[in-house]
Parts: structure tokens; C-alpha cells; sequence
């Protein structure tokens, strides 16, 4: 029997939908003299605190498109499911994502809710958002070096308790704050964040699930004769431990452009 279960401020899944936070294997360890000693791990995690705040404001400015594959996994059989496709152009105004233009297997729908079964949403500047907040107020340890979509980064971790967290699980008509572990991966050059992975793991056990993963990675984009650092791939899965069960989606972001005229862009650039 699937449960509703609603992820406040991030995901929205019937069934308890999730998404996968794949450690991608091809990550390699990359130490960087620069900041093997605390005091430039700590002066990095500034340069990253300052530069999100910009790449935050800079989503506000782009409109894309968002195409998510949703699965089932049976873990028992080793065996996956394509359940359906869905697409939508993304835009993320006053810090919330807004979805025009749904589309199941290219139907039309009116709204992502409309559709049945499992999806999310957040993943393009929600939990960019929140993170950056939390890195202002969560105490953030150092874990390693490692080189993610070929960018030399420094992965920093923090933990948010239950009764801080901004993720909201509903069961039916119960709601539970989830506490999680996420970690952040910052660019040693640039000090932007490039991926964010958030799992969590002590939740209720009426719920019927033993983890939650979700995850987005940022990559540049070249719009205009411009470089940005966009969203570029996200995931998230919900694991259910007794029935040896996953739901999970996979999304892209393409197709972007930007808010306005290229002369209010020129504007913008010599103030």
C-alpha cells in the first residue's frame, strides 16, 4: 500500500518518491597544498558562503527546461523500472520554483501535483537556497579533496537536528522533521558550489523508510558569450528497507535563457 508523503521545501512524492545521491564514481582524491591547513579550509568555506549568495541571486535571472526519468527498483531482483518521463520549464522566482508548460509522456498537465505517482520539486534553486543558509549557521567540518565533473573541490559536511531541519516528511496526515547530513562540494579556483548531497537516514520507522537521498550538481553554462554556474543534473530516492524497494527520479536542466532584453543585460554589467 504506497504512502503519501510530502518533503516540505524540497520534494513533494506520492509513495515517498525520492531521489538517488549517487557518490559519483569517478570522483578522484585531489589534495591541493593550498589548503591542506585549517586556516585556508576555513578561509575557502567564506569565498563559498559570499559566491552561493550570488549564484543564488543569479538563478533568479533563468528559465529552463527540466526533464525528469522517474523509476521503481526492486533491490531484491536487481531489476529497475522506467515509469514515465516528465518535463517542465523551471523558473525560480522569490525563492520558489515555479513549473509551466507539465508534461507526462507528452501529455499535457496542469500542474507536477496532477500527476500520479511520484515526484519532486526543489531541485533547482530550493535546496541551493537552504544550503546556503545553513552553511551560515551549522557548525561545517572539512572531509576531503576531490575532483567532481573535472573541477578540483573541497567537500565540506554539516548536520542538521531534527528540530533545525527545514525538511518536512508527511506520512498521510503525519508530519515529521527529518534531520539530515549534507555535503558540499566547493571549488578550491572559485569558491562556488558545485554539487550538493543530502541523505538522511533516522527517520521514523512507521513510515516504512529507511533512507532519502537527494542530490544536484552545477556545471558552467555558456549563454551569450557568458559563462554561468547553473544546475545541470539532480536525483533524489526514497528506499523503503522492508519490501527491499527504491523509487527515484533523475533530472537534467537544459535549454536555458535569461529574464529580460540583451540591453537590460549590458545594463546590469556597467554598474
Amino acid at each position: 500500500m504506497p504512502y503519501l508523503a510530502t518533503l516540505s521545501f524540497s520534494v513533494l512524492a506520492f509513495g515517498a518518491f525520492g531521489m538517488p545521491s549517487d557518490t559519483p564514481s569517478e570522483n578522484e582524491k585531489a589534495p591541493n597544498a593550498f589548503i591542506k591547513h585549517p586556516v585556508e579550509q576555513n578561509a575557502l568555506l567564506s569565498k563559498a558562503r559570499a559566491a552561493n549568495g550570488d549564484l543564488y541571486s543569479t538563478l533568479q535571472s533563468f528559465v529552463c527546461l527540466e526533464e525528469i526519468e522517474r523509476y521503481r527498483e526492486d533491490l531484491k531482483r536487481s531489476k529497475t523500472r522506467l515509469i514515465d518521463h516528465v518535463s517542465a520549464h523551471i523558473s525560480f522566482e522569490n525563492g520558489v520554483e515555479h513549473y509551466n508548460d507539465v508534461r507526462q509522456n507528452e501529455r499535457s498537465r496542469a500542474s507536477l501535483p496532477e500527476i500520479s505517482g511520484a515526484w519532486s520539486e526543489g531541485e533547482f534553486g530550493t535546496l541551493l537556497q537552504q544550503t546556503g543558509k545553513l552553511l551560515e549557521i551549522q557548525p561545517v567540518s572539512f572531509v576531503a579533496f576531490e575532483t567532481t565533473n573535472g573541477v578540483e573541490s573541497a567537500v565540506y559536511r554539516f548536520v542538521v537536528p531534527e528540530n533545525d531541519s527545514p525538511w518536512d516528511l508527511a506520512v498521510g496526515a503525519q508530519h515529521f522533521k527529518i534531520p539530515f547530513t549534507t555535503d558540499v562540494w566547493i571549488s578550491v579556483a572559485s569558491g562556488e558550489i558545485v554539487k550538493i548531497a543530502r541523505k538522511s537516514i533516522s527517520i521514523p520507522e512507521e513510515t516504512r523508510i529507511s533512507e532519502i537521498d537527494w542530490d544536484v550538481s552545477l556545471a558552467a553554462v555558456n549563454l551569450s558569450g557568458k559563462v554561468w554556474l547553473l544546475p545541470t543534473a539532480a536525483g533524489y530516492s526514497v528506499s523503503y528497507g522492508e519490501s527491499k524497494r527504491r523509487e527515484r527520479n533523475q533530472m537534467s536542466f537544459s535549454n536555458y535563457h535569461r529574464y529580460g532584453s540583451e540591453s537590460s543585460i549590458r545594463f546590469d554589467a556597467m554598474r
